[in-house]
């Protein structure tokens, strides 16, 4: 597994959800909402594959570790932000650009939530979960795991 490019994956996609928060306590007219919808297309581009990527592959192979410290950071970071991807997808689905204008107040607490969870995953996977895996695999290119 890659972590430097899921790292510069990380950047871009906190790079276009910056805009989209910025833009999202500003919908008074259409073309607003117009742009958020551009907006929250141009992050759901890349955060849909990275997303499917870790929960494929960084969260298994960390809950399927013999370490059982690895097991449970595993687990436990699972637990905590495992989830993001189907909240992504029903904030993505239900903020058309008809919702956006019908309740712009809303769409801004729904988009800073969203937000703050991926900041939050973001943050666990740079400073524990990527070098955990790192770590794991400079000592023989696995993490010990079961199989």
């Amino acid at each position: 597994m890659d972590t430097e490019a899921l790292s510069r994956q990380h950047r871009s996609i906190i790079d276009k959800a910056s805009l989209l928060g910025g833009r999202c306590r500003q919908i008074r007219t259409r073309e607003d909402a117009d742009e958020a919808r551009r907006l929250i297309a141009e992050v759901d581009l890349e955060l849909v594959a990275h997303l499917s990527i870790e929960d494929a592959e960084l969260f298994p192979l960390l809950m399927d570790a013999r370490d059982e410290g690895l097991r449970l950071l595993g687990s436990e970071a699972f637990d905590d932000v495992g989830g993001l991807l189907e909240i992504w997808f029903r904030f993505r689905d239900h903020w058309t650009v008809t919702a956006m204008l019908a309740d712009p107040r809303r769409f801004a607490m729904a988009t800073g939530g969203v937000l703050g969870a991926l900041s939050v995953r973001v943050e666990m996977e740079e400073d524990s979960l990527y070098p955990a895996a790192d770590a794991a695999a400079r000592r023989g290119g696995r993490l010990d795991t079961a199989a």
